[in-house]
């Protein structure tokens, strides 16, 4: 590697990151080349190949990543950690401005003062001198001439490098040729040496290292090494060519990020494996970040077991069975599989995954799911699932109930949440006592519908396909399913009405009967209700009596401490029977989704 360009070279064009694929003759033109593969997929002409011949493999699959470009074509030239910081932070030092009254007097000029609050980003750089003054070029505004005040102050504070704690230096063409090895001798002699770093700042704790000229792990290690309250860093948009260390290195590694809790690896394309054995250098990392690396399936290589939170956003991941790997992280919490291409739990021939009890949370949102049978599983995969997110599914964008009627997406969220009985939140919202009651009913309903709509030999089957029925049954009351010659067709305008009968909580015989299309929604039938009894809607809630009975336990609280002589006033004395009723909350989900049947008992009851 002892030639200007080896394969694995980072090179920046006009701020255009990319990777030295090949380095020689192209058959048809003159002199040398550079294949060249561009950290942005889209920049390139083709994917390594001229008129048929193949040059060079590229890691990103697109057919636009890679181009030629001639060996003599000049590139941004690199920088050091210190030239780095110094350009994004600090500024030339400028000799003070003439004081603000020289200008006062003249009509012509504006005065404009600059204050910065703590945190603000503010690009110092002095401007070139004026020949009318000693301060810095006016600006100018409809003709009148605006001079900065105020930003020699600002200098100042950014030029205090060593109080910074949060640094971003992506994008800076930065490099540590000190720590690599390419002449294969003494491997990673910068890797320990040098205070440039520590002295520069060291205060950090979060550092960004994202798209920059790195080539080798070691350069990482050198920087990071120096900065001893480091407990987060990012390093994203980077093609390393070696990430291997040798025993002597590994050991550095695990002092140099002994503090450091937080890990981004986004958009390298680094193997799994490698990526795997870079987290196992970090002693105390917990939060994790491989997103955007094209991953499809993983090899049996595990992350560092400390990982609580994993998150794999943007990648090609198609089933749940791909992440086998993953399940024997012993105490991850959270996982965040985003915008991925899944939509089914197994493949052929690999078996359900279970993740352990302690994943807590995982987002599935912005995926390929597209069957309940999905959803129900999820209990299974992760036994202790608490919150989910699954919107922007294919599942939920075309829902129907049994007798046809098209679902909204807040039917999609009752029907996920009364699938999985352990969920507390569901796609950010928790989930209270009634708002679960109501799921379950309504969810134990359309499974009757399911029932009634269909043949009688397929009701077990049917029942199946439903794993929660039993424990629904025995939690609600087994429904009633009635089948009937006349029943009517779930396609019928008939079947698509709802008569309602709502009266007075104060009285019965204010009784009012109306006839609603199904798909009216809650706050429609609510202005209707509240509109015949001159009540305001908000002041009113609306009942379902669904004329189910349930059996309930009936204690000394129910009937009264004066017809009872025990000590214990909560003693079981037997059982019950109450009415199941469903509050019809105000919103724009339909009724037809609230009430089971074709006609209902709405009780009003005035707040």
């Amino acid at each position: 590697m002892a030639t200007q360009f080896y394969k694995g070279k980072r090179l920046s064009f006009e701020k255009q990151l990319c990777t030295v694929r090949y380095h020689g003759e192209v058959p048809g033109t003159k002199g040398e080349w550079l294949g060249v593969e561009w950290d942005d997929p889209t920049r390139g002409k083709h994917s390594g190949e001229h008129q048929g011949i193949r040059y060079f493999e590229c890691l990103n699959p697109s057919s636009t990543s890679a181009s030629f470009i001639r060996t003599t074509r000049k590139s941004d030239a690199p920088r050091t950690f210190v030239q780095a910081l110094k350009s994004k932070y600090a500024s030339e030092t400028e000799t003070e401005s003439e004081s603000e009254s020289e200008y006062l007097e003249d009509p012509d000029v504006h005065i404009v003062y600059v204050s910065t609050a703590e945190g603000t980003t503010i690009n110092p750089k002095p401007r070139k001198k004026d020949p009318r003054a000693k301060g810095n070029t006016p600006i100018k505004f409809s003709g009148k001439v605006a001079e900065e005040i105020g930003f020699d102050k600002i200098r100042k504070q950014l030029a205090q490098l060593s109080e910074l704690q949060i640094i971003i230096l992506d994008g800076l063409c930065m490099w540590r040729p000190e720590a690599r090895d390419l002449q294969g001798g003494k491997r990673g002699e910068g890797l320990i040496e040098g205070n440039d770093v520590k002295e520069a700042c060291p205060k950090a704790v979060e550092l960004d290292l994202s798209r920059n000229l790195f080539e080798e792990w070691r350069e990482i290690v050198g920087i990071c090494g120096q900065l001893e309250k480091l407990k987060s860093l990012r390093v994203d948009g980077t093609r390393f060519r070696d990430t291997s260390l040798t025993d002597v290195e590994r050991e550095h590694c695990l002092k140099a990020f002994a503090n450091i809790k937080s890990l981004k690896l986004e958009n390298n394309l680094l193997p799994w494996e490698d990526l795997t054995r870079i987290t196992h250098l970090f002693p105390t990392l917990s939060v994790f970040s491989a997103s955007s690396n094209l991953y499809s399936t993983f090899t049996s290589h595990t992350l560092n077991p400390t990982i609580t939170d994993l998150t794999l956003e943007e990648n090609l991941i198609v089933s749940i069975a791909a992440l086998e790997p993953l399940t024997r992280l012993p105490n991850l919490q959270r996982l965040i599989l985003k915008s991925n291409k899944i939509s089914e739990i197994t493949t052929p021939g690999s078996s359900i995954p279970v993740f352990s009890p302690t994943v807590k949370e995982v987002d599935l949102t912005f995926n390929e799911i597209s069957n309940w049978h999905f959803i129900e599983q999820l209990a299974h995969v992760f036994p202790g699932l608490k919150s989910l997110r699954v919107s922007h599914n294919p599942l939920y964008e075309v829902l129907q109930a049994p007798d046809g009627r098209a679902l909204t997406a807040d039917d999609g969220y009752m029907l996920t949440l009364a699938r999985l009985g352990s969920l507390t939140t569901l796609n950010h919202s928790p989930i209270n006592a009634k708002e679960r009651l109501n799921a379950e009913s309504y969810y134990l309903s359309l499974i009757a519908k399911e029932v009634l709509f269909a043949p009688e030999n397929l009701r077990e089957q049917i029942l199946e396909t439903h794993p929660r029925y039993n424990w629904l049954c025995e939690e609600y009351g087994e429904p009633d399913i009635q089948r009937s010659d006349n029943a009517v067709n779930p396609n019928s305008l008939a079947a698509r009405l709802l008569r309602i009968k709502f009266y007075l909580a104060t009285s019965k015989s204010t009784a009012y009967e109306t006839e609603i299309p199904m798909n009216y929604t809650a706050y429609t039938v609510l202005g209707i209700a509240c509109k015949h009894f001159g009540v305001k809607p908000m002041k009113c809630r609306l009942v379902w009596e669904t004329g189910d009975w349930m059996s309930v336990r009936k204690t000394t609280a129910d009937i009264g401490d004066e017809d009872w002589d025990s000590d214990d006033s909560e003693a079981e004395i037997g059982m019950d029977r109450v009415m199941r009723e469903i509050e019809i909350m105000p919103g724009t989900r339909s009724v037809g989704t609230w009430i089971d049947g074709t006609e209902a008992t709405v009780r009003v009851e005035v707040i």
